[in-house]
Protein backbone atom coordinates (compact mmCIF):
# COMPACT_ATOMS: atom_id res chain seq x y z
CA UNK A 1 0.00 0.00 0.00
CA UNK A 2 2.68 2.33 0.88
CA UNK A 3 4.09 1.50 -2.69
CA UNK A 4 1.48 1.88 -4.29
CA UNK A 5 0.80 5.69 -2.52
CA UNK A 6 4.03 6.58 -3.60
CA UNK A 7 3.49 5.49 -7.16
CA UNK A 8 0.26 8.18 -6.72
CA UNK A 9 1.94 11.05 -6.23
CA UNK A 10 3.83 11.03 -9.66
CA UNK A 11 4.16 14.13 -11.31
CA UNK A 12 4.82 14.19 -15.35
CA UNK A 13 8.42 13.86 -16.30
CA UNK A 14 10.14 16.29 -17.15
CA UNK A 15 12.20 16.26 -20.67
CA UNK A 16 15.51 17.70 -21.65
CA UNK A 17 16.67 17.37 -25.37
CA UNK A 18 19.91 17.51 -26.52
CA UNK A 19 20.49 17.63 -30.54
CA UNK A 20 18.14 17.15 -33.09
CA UNK A 21 15.98 13.98 -32.56
CA UNK A 22 16.48 11.07 -35.02
CA UNK A 23 13.64 11.20 -37.40
CA UNK A 24 11.76 8.08 -37.48
CA UNK A 25 13.74 5.87 -35.74
CA UNK A 26 13.50 2.23 -35.74
CA UNK A 27 15.30 1.25 -32.48
CA UNK A 28 14.67 3.42 -28.97
CA UNK A 29 16.89 2.56 -26.38
CA UNK A 30 15.81 3.57 -23.01
CA UNK A 31 18.16 3.09 -20.22
CA UNK A 32 17.19 4.56 -16.56
CA UNK A 33 19.28 5.97 -14.01
CA UNK A 34 19.62 5.44 -10.53
CA UNK A 35 22.69 7.61 -9.22
CA UNK A 36 25.27 4.98 -10.53
CA UNK A 37 26.63 7.20 -13.75
CA UNK A 38 30.06 5.48 -13.52
CA UNK A 39 29.61 3.78 -17.04
CA UNK A 40 27.51 6.27 -19.16
CA UNK A 41 30.91 7.64 -21.10
CA UNK A 42 31.80 4.05 -21.99
CA UNK A 43 27.92 2.94 -23.22
CA UNK A 44 27.68 6.19 -25.37
CA UNK A 45 31.61 5.83 -26.25
CA UNK A 46 30.37 2.64 -27.84
CA UNK A 47 27.15 3.53 -29.20
CA UNK A 48 29.26 6.99 -31.41
CA UNK A 49 31.03 4.20 -32.87
CA UNK A 50 27.87 2.34 -34.17
CA UNK A 51 26.43 3.45 -37.32
CA UNK A 52 23.39 1.87 -35.92
CA UNK A 53 23.06 4.63 -33.73
CA UNK A 54 21.82 6.74 -36.92
CA UNK A 55 18.66 5.33 -36.86
CA UNK A 56 18.34 5.24 -33.16
CA UNK A 57 16.27 7.19 -30.87
CA UNK A 58 18.60 6.87 -26.81
CA UNK A 59 16.23 7.85 -24.16
CA UNK A 60 17.83 8.54 -20.66
CA UNK A 61 15.46 8.47 -17.30
CA UNK A 62 16.77 10.20 -14.12
CA UNK A 63 15.27 8.02 -11.04
CA UNK A 64 17.13 10.01 -8.40
CA UNK A 65 15.88 13.76 -9.77
CA UNK A 66 18.72 15.08 -7.39
CA UNK A 67 21.13 14.66 -9.88
CA UNK A 68 19.75 16.53 -12.36
CA UNK A 69 21.79 19.24 -13.13
CA UNK A 70 25.00 16.79 -12.53
CA UNK A 71 23.26 14.39 -15.46
CA UNK A 72 22.73 17.30 -17.57
CA UNK A 73 26.15 18.45 -17.66
CA UNK A 74 27.59 15.37 -17.96
CA UNK A 75 25.35 14.35 -20.61
CA UNK A 76 25.73 17.38 -22.70
CA UNK A 77 29.58 17.22 -22.54
CA UNK A 78 29.12 13.18 -24.22
CA UNK A 79 26.98 15.13 -26.54
CA UNK A 80 29.00 17.52 -27.89
CA UNK A 81 32.25 15.26 -28.19
CA UNK A 82 29.80 12.55 -29.83
CA UNK A 83 27.02 14.21 -31.81
CA UNK A 84 24.60 11.99 -30.68
CA UNK A 85 21.34 13.20 -29.73
CA UNK A 86 20.13 11.93 -26.46
CA UNK A 87 16.63 12.36 -24.79
CA UNK A 88 16.53 12.99 -20.75
CA UNK A 89 13.38 11.87 -18.63
CA UNK A 90 13.71 13.18 -15.77
CA UNK A 91 11.18 11.34 -12.68
CA UNK A 92 9.64 14.09 -9.95
CA UNK A 93 10.68 11.13 -7.52
CA UNK A 94 12.32 7.57 -7.37
CA UNK A 95 9.65 6.24 -8.48
CA UNK A 96 11.46 2.54 -9.22
CA UNK A 97 12.53 0.59 -12.54
CA UNK A 98 8.96 -0.41 -13.84
CA UNK A 99 8.18 3.76 -13.54
CA UNK A 100 11.11 4.93 -15.31
CA UNK A 101 11.05 2.19 -18.08
CA UNK A 102 7.10 3.23 -18.72
CA UNK A 103 7.75 6.86 -18.67
CA UNK A 104 10.14 6.03 -21.93
CA UNK A 105 8.08 3.93 -23.34
CA UNK A 106 5.48 6.24 -23.63
CA UNK A 107 7.41 8.63 -25.30
CA UNK A 108 9.35 6.45 -27.41
CA UNK A 109 8.97 6.73 -30.99
CA UNK A 110 11.07 3.14 -32.22
CA UNK A 111 9.32 0.08 -34.08
CA UNK A 112 11.59 -1.59 -30.92
CA UNK A 113 12.30 -0.54 -27.89
CA UNK A 114 15.70 -2.05 -25.93
CA UNK A 115 15.63 -1.92 -22.61
CA UNK A 116 18.95 -1.48 -21.62
CA UNK A 117 20.78 -1.20 -17.97
CA UNK A 118 23.53 2.20 -17.43
CA UNK A 119 25.50 -0.70 -16.89
CA UNK A 120 25.74 -2.70 -19.92
CA UNK A 121 28.30 -1.73 -22.39
CA UNK A 122 28.43 -3.50 -25.88
CA UNK A 123 31.08 -5.35 -27.18
CA UNK A 124 31.32 -4.58 -30.83
CA UNK A 125 29.05 -2.91 -33.03
CA UNK A 126 26.63 -4.05 -35.14
CA UNK A 127 24.94 -5.58 -32.36
CA UNK A 128 21.78 -4.43 -32.35
CA UNK A 129 20.37 -5.67 -35.78
CA UNK A 130 21.64 -8.95 -34.30
CA UNK A 131 19.44 -8.67 -31.43
CA UNK A 132 16.62 -7.56 -33.58
CA UNK A 133 17.26 -10.67 -36.34
CA UNK A 134 14.51 -13.60 -34.43
CA UNK A 135 12.03 -10.44 -34.36
CA UNK A 136 12.32 -9.46 -38.41
CA UNK A 137 12.50 -12.82 -39.13
CA UNK A 138 9.33 -14.23 -37.15
CA UNK A 139 6.17 -12.34 -36.54
CA UNK A 140 5.57 -14.34 -33.37
CA UNK A 141 8.70 -13.20 -31.76
CA UNK A 142 8.10 -10.50 -29.53
CA UNK A 143 11.37 -10.11 -26.92
CA UNK A 144 14.62 -11.47 -27.24
CA UNK A 145 17.88 -11.22 -25.28
CA UNK A 146 21.27 -10.71 -25.34
CA UNK A 147 24.61 -12.95 -24.81
CA UNK A 148 25.78 -11.00 -21.58
CA UNK A 149 29.23 -11.43 -20.03
CA UNK A 150 30.91 -10.34 -16.83
CA UNK A 151 33.98 -8.04 -16.64
CA UNK A 152 36.12 -11.60 -16.50
CA UNK A 153 34.35 -12.76 -19.99
CA UNK A 154 32.46 -15.36 -18.21
CA UNK A 155 28.64 -15.87 -19.00
CA UNK A 156 26.27 -13.58 -16.93
CA UNK A 157 23.44 -14.36 -19.25
CA UNK A 158 22.49 -17.00 -22.23
CA UNK A 159 18.57 -16.51 -21.07
CA UNK A 160 16.68 -17.34 -18.73
CA UNK A 161 14.11 -19.75 -17.20
CA UNK A 162 12.06 -20.92 -13.85
CA UNK A 163 12.92 -23.22 -11.15
CA UNK A 164 11.94 -23.51 -7.35
CA UNK A 165 14.66 -23.05 -4.24
CA UNK A 166 14.32 -25.95 -1.46
CA UNK A 167 11.61 -24.07 -0.26
CA UNK A 168 9.37 -24.45 -2.92
CA UNK A 169 10.15 -20.22 -3.92
CA UNK A 170 10.06 -19.41 -7.97
CA UNK A 171 13.71 -18.05 -8.92
CA UNK A 172 14.93 -16.88 -11.94
CA UNK A 173 17.98 -18.43 -13.58
CA UNK A 174 20.39 -17.85 -16.03
CA UNK A 175 21.10 -20.17 -17.82
CA UNK A 176 25.59 -21.83 -18.25
CA UNK A 177 25.43 -18.31 -15.59
CA UNK A 178 29.60 -18.45 -15.03
CA UNK A 179 30.30 -20.50 -17.87
CA UNK A 180 33.17 -19.21 -20.68
CA UNK A 181 31.94 -16.75 -23.05
CA UNK A 182 32.23 -19.94 -26.17
CA UNK A 183 30.34 -22.12 -24.32
CA UNK A 184 29.14 -24.51 -26.93
CA UNK A 185 25.06 -24.81 -26.06
CA UNK A 186 25.29 -20.35 -25.25
CA UNK A 187 26.11 -20.28 -28.84
CA UNK A 188 22.66 -21.61 -30.10
CA UNK A 189 20.17 -18.63 -31.18
CA UNK A 190 16.65 -20.32 -29.31
CA UNK A 191 13.72 -19.86 -27.76
CA UNK A 192 13.96 -19.57 -23.78
CA UNK A 193 11.07 -18.94 -21.40
CA UNK A 194 12.43 -15.43 -20.04
CA UNK A 195 15.47 -13.05 -20.76
CA UNK A 196 16.94 -10.39 -18.77
CA UNK A 197 15.80 -6.87 -18.90
CA UNK A 198 19.49 -5.51 -18.32
CA UNK A 199 19.32 -5.79 -21.93
CA UNK A 200 15.76 -6.32 -23.66
CA UNK A 201 14.36 -5.41 -26.89
CA UNK A 202 10.62 -5.72 -27.42
CA UNK A 203 8.33 -4.94 -30.39
CA UNK A 204 7.17 -1.04 -28.87
CA UNK A 205 3.97 -2.16 -29.84
CA UNK A 206 3.56 -5.46 -27.99
CA UNK A 207 5.07 -3.75 -24.81
CA UNK A 208 2.03 -0.53 -24.53
CA UNK A 209 0.25 -3.57 -25.73
CA UNK A 210 0.44 -5.48 -22.40
CA UNK A 211 0.88 -2.25 -20.48
CA UNK A 212 4.72 -2.33 -20.33
CA UNK A 213 6.25 -3.69 -16.81
CA UNK A 214 4.05 -4.05 -14.03
CA UNK A 215 4.68 -1.25 -11.42
CA UNK A 216 3.70 -3.32 -8.20
CA UNK A 217 6.93 -5.04 -7.63
CA UNK A 218 9.85 -2.77 -5.30
CA UNK A 219 12.53 -1.40 -6.25
CA UNK A 220 13.70 -3.08 -9.18
CA UNK A 221 13.57 -7.33 -9.18
CA UNK A 222 11.46 -9.66 -11.19
CA UNK A 223 9.72 -7.02 -13.33
CA UNK A 224 12.00 -8.60 -16.56
CA UNK A 225 10.52 -12.20 -16.19
CA UNK A 226 7.20 -10.49 -15.40
CA UNK A 227 7.08 -9.03 -18.61
CA UNK A 228 8.13 -12.05 -20.72
CA UNK A 229 5.29 -13.88 -18.67
CA UNK A 230 2.66 -11.03 -19.94
CA UNK A 231 4.24 -11.51 -23.70
CA UNK A 232 3.94 -14.80 -23.54
CA UNK A 233 0.35 -14.67 -22.05
CA UNK A 234 -0.82 -12.88 -25.02
CA UNK A 235 0.92 -15.88 -27.97
CA UNK A 236 4.53 -14.11 -28.54
CA UNK A 237 7.21 -16.09 -28.25
CA UNK A 238 10.86 -14.94 -26.55
CA UNK A 239 13.95 -15.75 -28.33
CA UNK A 240 17.70 -16.16 -26.84
CA UNK A 241 20.34 -14.31 -29.45
CA UNK A 242 24.10 -15.04 -29.04
CA UNK A 243 25.45 -13.12 -31.92
CA UNK A 244 24.48 -9.73 -29.73
CA UNK A 245 27.06 -9.67 -27.20
CA UNK A 246 27.82 -6.99 -24.34
CA UNK A 247 29.23 -6.93 -20.95
CA UNK A 248 26.97 -6.37 -18.09
CA UNK A 249 28.63 -5.03 -14.80
CA UNK A 250 25.70 -6.34 -12.42
CA UNK A 251 23.75 -4.83 -10.18
CA UNK A 252 26.07 -1.52 -10.06
CA UNK A 253 22.98 0.67 -9.07
CA UNK A 254 20.79 -1.28 -7.15
CA UNK A 255 23.50 -2.04 -4.76
CA UNK A 256 23.79 1.83 -4.22
CA UNK A 257 19.98 1.52 -2.58
CA UNK A 258 20.36 0.94 0.69
CA UNK A 259 16.99 0.18 1.58
CA UNK A 260 17.00 -3.06 -1.24
CA UNK A 261 19.70 -4.79 0.73
CA UNK A 262 18.29 -4.11 4.70
CA UNK A 263 14.60 -4.71 3.26
CA UNK A 264 12.32 -7.61 2.28
CA UNK A 265 11.82 -5.87 -0.77
CA UNK A 266 13.49 -9.19 -2.45
CA UNK A 267 11.27 -11.39 -0.70
CA UNK A 268 8.04 -9.54 -1.64
CA UNK A 269 9.19 -9.75 -5.06
CA UNK A 270 9.63 -13.52 -5.01
CA UNK A 271 6.53 -14.22 -3.63
CA UNK A 272 4.15 -11.72 -5.41
CA UNK A 273 5.82 -13.54 -8.96
CA UNK A 274 5.57 -16.81 -7.23
CA UNK A 275 1.42 -15.91 -6.59
CA UNK A 276 0.84 -14.27 -10.24
CA UNK A 277 2.68 -16.65 -12.60
CA UNK A 278 2.97 -19.93 -10.73
CA UNK A 279 1.01 -22.20 -13.38
CA UNK A 280 3.00 -20.32 -16.27
CA UNK A 281 6.19 -20.92 -14.51
CA UNK A 282 4.95 -24.73 -14.02
CA UNK A 283 3.61 -25.19 -18.07
CA UNK A 284 7.47 -23.26 -18.85
CA UNK A 285 9.61 -26.06 -16.72
CA UNK A 286 7.86 -28.43 -18.56
CA UNK A 287 8.20 -27.43 -22.27
CA UNK A 288 11.92 -26.49 -21.60
CA UNK A 289 14.48 -28.84 -20.68
CA UNK A 290 16.92 -27.87 -18.02
CA UNK A 291 20.82 -27.94 -19.03
CA UNK A 292 22.79 -31.01 -18.45
CA UNK A 293 25.30 -28.84 -16.84
CA UNK A 294 23.29 -27.07 -14.58
CA UNK A 295 22.03 -28.80 -11.02
CA UNK A 296 18.52 -27.44 -9.97
CA UNK A 297 18.42 -25.76 -7.17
Amino acid sequence: PLHQQHLADRLTPDIVQLGKPVEAPRYSIVIPLYRNLDYLRFQLGAFAIDPVMAETEIIFVLDSPEQRAELVHFLSGLHQLYRLPLTILIMSANFGYAAANNAAGAVARGQFLLLLNSDVVPESAGWLPKLAAPLLKQKKVVASGARLLFDDQSLQHAGMRFTRDAGGHWLNLHYHKGAPRDFAPALQTRAVPAVTGAALLVRREAFLKVGGFTEDYIIGDYEDSDLCLKLRQLGGEIFYCPEAVLFHFERKSINRHAGYRRSVAGLYNRWLAGQRWNDAMLDLVARFDVPANEVEA
